[in-house]
């Protein structure tokens, strides 16, 4: 036994029981090599609500969709049919078939914007617009924070008069 830990004993009739502890040698590892890379982590920025489905048909990154029957479709702001079922805005792009990234609520960037601060509509195929709509439905998506920045805040659709 080393001076690491003393030896316990324990006495118990009929038995007495010598336990002895042993230290484990320390192991140095001097260096390494990088391991293989491990699975993608969940899509989407830290702070939204982002998944995967699939696409029903090609479509593009930073549009609106909605999804039905498993598949995700561009919403437009006069779909009556499908108003109901916005899912969020689209973080990637995808042909039929394949898995897209959406994302429901949380900032999203990029620099191909130039957005004025203020709100951000649903507009045509899944577009947005700073310009709020005249008829079908009035459907906030969020606000411009910075003119490359919104944050989303789906709001449920309202019917405007015709």
């Amino acid at each position: 036994m080393g001076d690491c830990c003393p030896a316990v004993v324990v006495a118990s009739h009929p038995f007495v029981v010598v336990v002895e502890p042993r230290q484990a040698p320390a192991v140095v590892v001097a260096g390494g090599r990088q391991g293989p890379a491990g699975r993608a982590g969940e899509p989407g920025p830290a702070g939204g609500s982002a998944f995967q489905r699939t696409a029903g048909e090609a479509l593009s990154a930073l549009r609106a969709v909605y999804e039905l029957d498993g598949q995700v479709r561009y919403l437009d702001y006069r779909d009556e049919d499908n108003i109901d079922l916005l899912l969020g805005l689209t973080l990637t792009a995808a042909n039929p078939g394949e898995q897209i990234n959406i994302q429901r609520s949380g900032p999203i960037d990029d620099s191909g914007w130039s957005w004025t601060p203020g709100p951000v509509w649903l507009g045509s195929a899944g577009a947005l617009t700073q310009t709020p709509p005249a008829d079908g439905f009035d459907v906030l998506i969020g606000a411009a924070v910075s003119a490359t920045r919104i944050t989303l805040n789906l709001q449920q659709p309202i019917e405007l008069p015709e």
